[in-house]
């Protein structure tokens, strides 16, 4: 039996290996001129794997397909699974990485995987077309090649330079495949707050709300917005005209920091309310502070009780407008893909045409930062491939 993959990121390279171990006779089919270019930027060059905390909360998209997911290969399999090719990790604060922490090392183990199992990889060639003649497949790329059984796994629309252009999303739809609409996840804010941006260089630990879903983590304030694992984790969820709420001290309750701003004021007689506010944040967010309530430089013997209470709900509770999300340039992952409603969990087949499979980011499910989205791959293109032979 022959298998076609198209697409040579995580989730074809870890669906060719499974194929191919199954004893398919399997190709790969890669636009670019190299393969898996997206595993090399993820973890910041470090690769985050997956993630000891995985569970289907961590995701948006259809939970009982997720759950059938994570349950088949839960992360202690994705470690065995990389083992089992000479990838050895190791765990900092739950999340999953490469031994070396170098994600050059992921990939040169699964393409060197691959090809000791005999996987053809082909780079550089363009899927024109795809066909089924006989219950077979013909696939376009100059040259027709046939296969009995397809993957589907060329990625979302996130990072384009990597080879996630959209692509597979044109040939699932030609395939009779319904595809939600694509939109950027885990990216930036462009925001309407002329006033924050005034502090954008700083990085902050921070609380972000929208939609009744909150992250924590550090907060980046740039010169078009805020970025930084908590935003990007609400990315998804906001779009023109909504806000998001931002929490700059979230490890005290409003009342708690009220009395700590009250008790710096008293024992700053000397001091403007800027030079007290440096005792909790940077330069840069307590000019922002004071200027929001029109107390720059105010000397501390001039704030109220009043001035206190209002400085520590703007604290705890900051409100910015959304403009737009940063587009896919920007983003690390796609929402929206193949529906899940045409793919059975347990396999990754299409439940339309027999022997089609789908695998990785093309599929509308998409996860939070932490190893979510790899684990993913991983794990659909290890089903995909294992029911293969």
């Amino acid at each position: 039996m022959i298998t076609i993959i198209i697409g040579a990121g995580a989730a074809g390279l870890a669906a060719g290996i499974q194929a191919a171990r199954n004893k398919s006779e399997v190709i790969i089919i890669e636009h670019e001129k190299q393969t898996g270019k997206k595993i090399l930027i993820t973890g910041n060059g470090r690769c985050n794997i997956s993630n000891e905390k995985m569970n289907s909360s961590m995701y948006y998209g259809d939970t009982g397909f997720i759950d059938c997911v994570l349950k088949k290969y839960p992360a202690s399999k994705i470690k065995e699974f990389f083992q089992s090719i000479g990838l050895y990790t190791c765990s900092k604060n739950g999340y999953i990485y490469p031994m070396s922490l170098q994600a050059n090392s992921v990939l040169t183990i699964l393409r060197n995987a691959a090809l000791n199992l005999g996987v053809k990889i082909k780079t550089n060639n363009t899927v024109n077309k795809i066909c089924l003649k006989n219950d077979r497949f013909l696939v376009d790329i100059g040259i027709e090649l046939e296969c009995d059984q397809l993957i589907l796994a060329t990625g979302g629309c996130s990072f384009k330079k990597t080879g996630s252009d959209g692509s597979g999303y044109k040939l699932a739809e030609k395939l009779h495949h319904t595809v939600v609409f694509p939109e950027p996840a885990l990216t930036a804010l462009v925001c309407d707050d002329n006033l924050l941006k005034k502090a954008a260089g700083v990085r902050i630990h921070a609380s972000v709300t929208a939609k009744e879903q909150k992250y924590t983590g550090d907060l980046q304030i740039t010169e078009y917005g805020v970025s930084g694992i908590p935003v990007f984790n609400i990315s998804r969820l906001v779009t023109t005209g909504d806000t998001i709420q931002i929490d700059f001290m979230p490890e005290f309750p409003e009342e708690q920091l009220s009395s700590m701003i009250s008790h710096l004021i008293m024992n700053g007689k000397e001091k403007n309310v800027d030079m007290v506010l440096n005792g909790l944040f940077p330069d840069k967010i307590a000019v922002f502070f004071s200027t929001k309530l029109n107390i720059h430089n105010q000397a501390c013997d001039m704030i109220d009780e009043h001035k206190i209470s209002e400085l520590a709900g703007l604290i705890k509770n900051y409100t910015v407008f959304i403009k737009k999300r940063r587009g896919f340039e920007f983003a690390q992952v796609t929402a929206g893909g193949v529906t899940t409603d045409e793919i059975h969990p347990e396999t990754m087949e299409s439940k339309k045409i027999k022997n089609l499979f789908f695998a990785g980011e093309i599929i509308d499910v998409d996860g939070i930062c932490g190893g979510y989205n790899l684990h993913f791959a991983w794990a659909s293109g290890m089903i995909a491939g294992g029911n293969c032979k």
